[in-house]
């Protein structure tokens, strides 16, 4: 089969997913196309793609789960029987059903997944787990995956949806906590982090103003500030925490489905 194009699609505040999915179109070495959804999730654009072109999808897991956030963004990514790469990237603890709900999602949109992937990269509530990921070792394995999708799409003219780990129904998303990152005594008011906020929780005109509603708990004001100057207040995560630091440490490798 003749793939002209290869677009994609990215949510990710941290860059993490971006990382993993760039380097899949790098091992794929056909033109591409790049588009960031982190910043679209309030206002979703539509996407229509054609029979010749290959989409790349690329999203975070939360709690084992598509991020709700992202779901009307991602109904409005439509295919026409496009061939498609679903893409999940979790922190070292397990992806459970988010690539098969991500699969599924992409089927109902008139895409043929003919392979996925799950990638790990650092956890955002704590470095200790998943540290420094996704790593040389990842990207090479994210640049190998991208060269047997090549192979296969050159080597068939018939797809179909491939199967991939998860369960449906598909289990429960996490209990929506209202909560968020806050300025400590190390803030400087540099602004850092009103630019990385996907969801717009900090006040453009006032980055102490935060409104935790909107908050996901991606982290990515935490993890731009050089000075540490954002924090979550009071560790109400701290059982979390505790069980992220002492169970999933262990080294977790990428599985791909092909």
């Amino acid at each position: 089969m003749n793939i002209k194009k290869v677009h994609i699609l990215y949510f990710s505040p941290t860059h993490t997913t971006k990382t993993v999915v760039q380097n899949i179109g790098k091992g794929i070495n056909l033109e591409t196309y790049d588009y960031d959804l982190t910043f679209s999730c309030n206002n979703p654009k539509n996407y229509n793609f054609e029979k010749d072109d290959l989409v790349i999808i690329g999203i975070p897991v939360y709690g084992g789960r598509t991020p709700v956030i992202t779901r009307e963004m991602l109904g409005k990514i439509k295919g026409n029987n496009t061939l498609a790469i679903p893409v999940v990237v979790y922190g070292n603890r397990d992806y459970d059903d988010c690539l098969l709900e991500l699969k599924d999602i992409l089927k109902e949109n008139g895409f043929i997944s003919i392979a996925g992937g799950a990638f790990i990269g650092e956890h955002s509530y704590t470095k200790k787990v998943g540290t420094n990921r996704p790593d040389n070792k990842d990207i090479e394995k994210a640049q190998e995956f991208g060269k047997l999708i090549k192979e296969k799409i050159e080597n068939n003219s018939h797809f179909e949806d491939i199967k991939v780990k998860g369960i449906y129904p598909y289990k429960a998303d996490m209990p929506k906590l209202i909560l968020a990152p806050t300025p400590n005594k190390n803030c400087i008011d540099c602004g850092d982090c009103i630019s990385v906020c996907p969801t717009g929780a900090i006040d453009i005109n006032n980055h102490k103003k935060i409104t935790p509603e909107k908050c996901i708990r991606c982290y990515a004001c935490v993890r731009i500030c050089k000075f540490n100057g954002r924090e979550l207040a009071n560790n109400p995560l701290e059982k979390i925490l505790n069980f992220l630091e002492t169970t999933c440490t262990d080294r977790k490798e990428p599985e791909i489905f092909i």
